[in-house]
This record gives structure tokens, C-alpha cells and sequence, in this order.
């Protein structure tokens, strides 16, 4: 068990990446008491992409209760900053549902999408995840949904669509394709 900690420790470091615009931002954990920054974040965030988010649209103030207050225990939260103020412009979680298995979760400010900062989060999300002995992932997308869906698809990442008539059940591996097999449901 010894082992697993230093990278643990390394995975949930924080980093700072080049998107693909040539956009710089900071990934690395969300710690306690950022619940103002999280609620900035959300109230810059489109009404569609907080409903993609969350299957509704719940108040800024209310989201951002959510968000801070999740993270037990064995489950991974990211947040990514960037622009000039340094401001979270994106949330990623993986919430354990069972011994190997978390919900995950993605929102994306509306600004910083389409640049490759989903997959930047997903990326750094398993890899934190897998170290904690997640070995999948589970994301529930709305059908109409492609971006996020073609972000799963492009991943890297063992990736199993279960289509539904309201959601699309997504099951990622977060052991990357080149080291893992393919994923049993």
C-alpha cells in the first residue's frame, strides 16, 4: 500500500498546461473553502451548459454549495484556473459509488470549451482516480450532448456508451487504452 502514495501525491499535484489554442491553465485539487470562487465560476456559466451539468439549472449560490461540499473521503475533485485573474474555469470530480467504481462528473466554462480543457480534466481525473483504486468511471450525459461524449470517445481511455432514452450512460477505464484491455460492463 506504501507504494501507492507518492504517486498519489504526484497525480493530484498541481500543474499548469498549454491548451490547444495556446491557453495556459492550472489544474489541481479544490480545497475547502473555495466556495466563492466555484460560485463566481458558475454564475459565468451558461444556463445550457449548467442543464448539461447538472440535468437542470440550479442558482449559482446552490451549485457552488454542491460542489464545495462534495469530495469525501476516496473521491477525486479537480478544478482548472486560468485567464488573468487565475479564476476556476473548470470542475471535474470522480464521486466513489462502490470499491472500484466513481460517478464522474465535468462542467466546463462556456469560454474555455472547445479548446481541450475536457479532456485535459478527464485525463487528470483518471489518472488521480486510478490511483485511488477507481478503476471506472461513470458519467450520465444527455444524448445531445456530443462535445462531452466526443471527449470520452477521444480520451485514450477504454470507453463503453450505453445509450438511454435520457441520458447516455458512459463507462470510462481509467487505466489508458495502451496499458488496459477493453472494458466489461
Amino acid at each position: 500500500m506504501t507504494p501507492v502514495l507518492p504517486s498519489l501525491a504526484v497525480a493530484r499535484r498541481a500543474r499548469t498546461t498549454i491548451l490547444r489554442d495556446g491557453s495556459a491553465v492550472r489544474v489541481r485539487p479544490l480545497e475547502p473553502g473555495e466556495e466563492a470562487g466555484l460560485c463566481r465560476f458558475l454564475e459565468a456559466v451558461s444556463a445550457d451548459s449548467l442543464y448539461s451539468r447538472f440535468f437542470g439549472t440550479p442558482t449559482p449560490e446552490r451549485a457552488a454549495a454542491s460542489l464545495a461540499g462534495c469530495g469525501r473521503p476516496g473521491d477525486v475533485v479537480l478544478v482548472a484556473q486560468g485567464g488573468p485573474d487565475r479564476s476556476i474555469v473548470a470542475h471535474a470530480g470522480a464521486f466513489r459509488t462502490g470499491e472500484d467504481r466513481a460517478e464522474a462528473a465535468f462542467l466546463v466554462a462556456d469560454g474555455w470549451q472547445g479548446r481541450g480543457l475536457g479532456s485535459v480534466m478527464l485525463s487528470r481525473l483518471a489518472r488521480a482516480a486510478r490511483e485511488l483504486g477507481i478503476a471506472t468511471l461513470v458519467a450520465e450525459v444527455l444524448p445531445g450532448n456530443r462535445p462531452m461524449l466526443a471527449v470520452f470517445q477521444r480520451s485514450g481511455h477504454p470507453v463503453l456508451v450505453q445509450p438511454g432514452a435520457e441520458a447516455v450512460r458512459v463507462l470510462i477505464g481509467t487505466t489508458p487504452l495502451a496499458e488496459a484491455g477493453p472494458l466489461a460492463a
